[in-house]
């Protein structure tokens, strides 16, 4: 095996543990979902352990190890989105009375930066802060696909098809058409697949080269969100336009690029 692709599948392997951070993994849960041998697993945890990057608990389910913990802290000082998007998606929360939530892209998943609730009574907490998700599996995680760059999507399909099966029986098939509803929209809406008897929205986030930096969506029962639907999206675009704005801004203490 080349180092490379060593590498590539402990990744892979990091990815699984990361999300299902709380219960945490079985090698035998690891060896099923990654399709490796577990002979293999078993090394490449063993060295990722050695590492610090995994650890093994009690239970001897895999979690997180300490590095990954100093590797996180590390790499947030470099990465301030979930600041600077905050007080816009405060205000998506707040105008719509309804939970709101921001994630990017992290591979062929998408992890939850942050997310806020509204005051509505009932609430759809859809997915948790720090959570990871296949692409296209709520309103930002289908939005995060849907506008990625058409050549890498085949791929990204190909990579998660596996493991739609559990989100309410959604296939590639569906997943397609709800793609390419997105793009003729310019937004993504799904409805009962994540969670029964709920709509997420969600709206991508672009960079001033009109890359996809990230999403930010919102979630609601199914019966609220169709009496809502356009109010909603009219005020997520009208911040996410603002964010974008906001976004081009040199940051305190560092000269605008030239």
């Amino acid at each position: 095996m080349s180092t490379v692709q060593s590498l590539d599948r402990a990744i892979e392997l990091l990815r699984l543990i990361s999300a299902n951070y709380r219960e945490g993994e079985r090698l035998s849960d690891l060896v099923t979902a990654s399709g490796l041998a577990q002979p293999t697993v078993h090394r490449l945890l063993k060295q990722l352990v050695e590492g610090g990057l995994v650890m093994q608990d009690a239970d001897r389910r895999y979690r997180l190890g300490h590095f990954a913990y100093e590797l996180g802290l590390a790499a947030a000082s470099h990465f301030g989105l979930r600041q600077q998007c905050a007080p816009f998606l405060a205000r998506i929360s707040q105008d719509t009375g309804d939970s709101a939530f921001l994630v990017v892209r992290s591979g062929a998943d998408s992890f939850c930066l942050d997310r806020q609730s509204g005051s509505f009574p009932i609430q759809v907490l859809t997915v948790e802060v720090g959570k990871r998700r296949p692409l296209g599996i709520g309103g930002g995680g289908l939005a995060l696909l849907a506008f990625m760059p058409e050549a890498e999507l085949p791929a990204v399909l190909a990579r998660i098809e596996p493991q739609l099966k559990p989100y309410g029986g959604l296939t590639r098939a569906i997943l397609q058409k709800l793609v390419a509803q997105a793009r003729q929209r310019g937004y993504a809406s799904i409805t009962n697949y994540a969670v029964a008897g709920v709509t997420s929205i969600g709206v991508p986030i672009r960079d001033r080269t009109g890359q996809v930096l990230g999403a930010v969506s919102v979630s609601a029962i199914a019966s609220r969100m169709a009496e809502r639907e356009a109010m909603v999206v009219r005020t997520m675009q009208r911040e996410v336009e603002a964010l974008q704005v906001a976004l081009q801004q040199p940051a305190p203490g560092r000269m605008p690029a030239s």
